[in-house]
């Protein structure tokens, strides 16, 4: 019986990419843990994503600013101080 389980839930994958293996095997952790009666916990992914659009939002404003250069030192000058909190989604 449980040859026909592992037959059922077998999986393929392209053995010479790698980005399939991490996805199958991703999936397989996936599904032991959450059928272990674990909860995924979204939350911090979330959080990262809502960083990563603050982020974008503050690069766009910087790039398409209405004020030519010599006017806009100081909204610049903010956009480099606040350039190295941007690395903090990449975190964990």
């Amino acid at each position: 019986m449980t040859t026909d389980a592992a037959k059922k839930n077998a999986k393929k994958a392209n053995l010479l990419d790698h980005h399939s293996i991490k996805h199958i095997l991703d999936e397989s952790v996936n599904e032991v843990v959450t059928s272990r009666g674990y909860k995924e916990n979204l939350r911090l992914s979330n959080i990262k994503l809502l960083l990563g659009l603050v982020i974008i939002a503050i690069a766009l404003v910087a790039q398409f600013y209405w004020k030519k250069f010599p006017e806009n030192k100081n909204f610049l000058i903010g956009c480099i101080i606040l350039y190295p909190f941007s690395f903090m989604k990449h975190s964990n």
